[in-house]
């Protein structure tokens, strides 16, 4: 790079830093994810670091955890170890790895497109829903992301290396960091399987033969490891919820191979004419929003193949094995969480085609219809950008004012918040309760349980309940879930439970109950819900306190002392 287009790029990189700090740090929300994967990411570290192993806290009887790699949970894990203990804390981490991910996707797309053409590429990419959305929640995304353009970009100097006749010491350092970093990414996601193929399929084409067999070495010991370890786990890993057609309604059935072109063809359709130009221009455009997607994603898909004319590299054969990957997902799935990793490939692959298409009328055509294009996504995405950050700020002035992260949240978090704490402050230490998220119930409350049974069959349900020796039903209306099966269990066996706590305003329509499940020979048949009586000794301590600690800021399960001072 000569010194002039290096001065351009530091410029333009220390914008970028400038502007991408300043816009994360304004969304930035001190409230906790409602989603169950940030609680299980954060217990799933703790065991790490109190050296009970990768398994799962929150269920009876720890099994091994299998679904998510520990990649994201031996970062978190560090954190613990050096002090961290508030949900800020954790947050900070996504934070900064989104920041270093748009730095490094500048880097990347700045190395095929020029320093203007890399900063464009960053900012739209920074400014997406979804790169924002990440920033906020203790996900695996931000860290994968990180790892994923690590790996691309390094690939490329190393290979971009040989062309030019850089020393074979020079070429290799570069290949071993890109190599780490697609291994990096396998171990923070699963989705990181195109990364590691595209990777191995770069270096062949590319005719290193010795370095895809060392890659295929370094990164097949420790994977077979975890597949070998996923397989012995047996339930819970993502080949069990691939082939449901909604995992979270089992009973729908499987999907076979045949089902698999209609969901990939369903799936297409919602991120092509929703998801993707709903990053930036939002939600609800009706046929002006898919009329952009279709363009966006045509424009990408002809540059994609105008890049194939000078040899696939590992970047152009992981675009379509991450899609490909993502279209046979269950659609349940489907989201910008999945597509993140493809916008500056998009971004960069639709900017060149637009390139190519306006230099037939000279360079400044081509360059103003490449910046026009550039505005057209931007100017819609600064709206939502500042909504949220109003929204953040918003609840950064309640969080401080109550004292408490979960005051921005709706009631029913809320009283699942109060009603985990209050389990965790009063119920037996060995308690297992069935609520709807167990993994943010036992970071909050210390208490092993597991996702009620998806079943309105009452018998059923006392069966499962029996089997994971569970005598706690925790009814909430964080969502629509536990009203949809829960109220149906309870009105046809009402004599099979006990009434321990209710939250909620009193006379209010819906609120947030805890149930005693009763051992098998204390169910009566018959009855209506109005005889349900009181749980008696041990299912409530003869004095249970009244209000327990809530822990504002801080995580219950990493206070010192216990959770929620037991």
């Amino acid at each position: 790079m000569k010194s002039g287009d290096l001065r351009l790029f530091a410029l333009l990189g220390g914008i970028l830093v400038v502007v991408v700090a300043g816009g994360l740090t304004l969304v930035a929300t001190p409230a906790p994810h409602s989603g169950g994967d940030n609680a299980g990411y954060l217990s799933l570290a703790y065991g790490l670091v109190e050296g009970r192993g990768y398994v799962e806290l929150w269920e009876p009887g720890t099994p091994v955890h299998t679904k998510y790699p520990p990649g994201l949970p031996l970062l978190l894990g560090a954190m613990m170890a050096l002090g961290a203990s508030s949900w800020m804390a954790f947050k900070l981490l996504s934070a900064v790895c989104v920041s270093v991910a748009v730095l490094l996707s500048y880097t990347w797309s700045a190395g095929r497109a020029g320093a203007l053409g890399g900063f464009a590429v960053a900012l739209v990419t920074a400014l997406s829903a979804g790169w924002l959305e990440a920033s906020r929640w203790v996900l695996s995304e931000p860290a994968f992301l990180v790892w994923t353009f690590l790996a691309l970009w390094a690939a490329e100097r190393g290979l971009g290396a040989e062309r030019g006749g850089e020393q074979e010491g020079g070429r290799g350092r570069w290949l071993a960091l890109a190599g780490a970093g697609a291994i990096l990414a396998f171990f923070t996601r699963s989705a990181g399987l195109p990364l590691v193929l595209a990777l191995l399929g770069g270096l062949l084409l590319a005719g290193r033969v010795k370095g895809a067999a060392i890659f295929a070495v370094a990164l097949g010991l420790p994977a077979a490891w975890w597949g070998l370890r996923a397989r012995m786990g047996g339930e819970g890993a993502y080949q069990d919820e691939f082939w449901m057609l909604n995992p979270y309604e089992p009973e729908l059935g499987l999907v076979g191979w045949l089902d698999l072109p209609a969901r990939a063809w369903r799936n297409l359709t919602l991120y092509v004419g929703e998801v993707l130009p709903g990053e930036w221009w939002g939600a609800g455009g009706g046929a002006a929003l898919a009329a952009l997607g279709i363009v966006l994603t045509g424009l990408a898909v002809w540059g994609w193949a105008r890049n194939l004319r000078g040899g696939a590299g590992p970047a152009e054969l992981f675009v379509p094995l991450y899609f490909g990957l993502i279209l046979l997902w269950p659609e349940v799935w489907s989201g910008d969480r999945f597509l993140l990793p493809l916008y500056p490939f998009v971004l960069l692959y639709a900017g060149e085609a637009l390139h190519a298409l306006a230099s037939r009328l000279g360079p400044a055509p081509a360059m103003g219809a490449v910046g026009a294009g550039a505005l057209l996504l931007v100017a819609p995405a600064v709206p939502g950008w500042m909504a949220l950050a109003d929204e953040a700020s918003e609840c950064r002035r309640i969080a401080e004012r109550e004292d408490d992260v979960f005051a921005c949240h709706g009631e029913g978090f809320r009283e699942f918040r109060d009603a985990a704490s209050w389990s965790g402050a009063n119920l037996p230490s060995d308690a297992v309760v069935l609520n709807r998220k167990p993994r943010i119930h036992y970071v909050l409350a210390g208490q092993r349980g597991r996702v009620f049974p998806f079943t309105r069959d009452p018998e059923a349900f006392l069966a499962e309940a029996d089997r994971l020796g569970a005598r706690y039903l925790l009814v909430d209306h964080v969502d629509g879930i536990s009203l949809f099966y829960l109220p149906a269990i309870i009105q046809a066996r009402p004599l099979a439970f006990c009434y321990v706590r209710g939250w909620g305003a009193e006379g209010a329509a819906m609120g947030t109950d805890l149930f005693g499940i009763l051992p098998p020979g204390e169910r009566r048949a018959g009855g209506d819900v109005s005889q349900i009586d009181w749980c008696p000794e041990p299912y409530v301590p003869a004095e249970p306190v009244a209000d327990a600690d809530r822990e504002g800021w801080r995580i219950p399960l990493l206070v010192s002392g216990g959770v929620s001072g037991r």
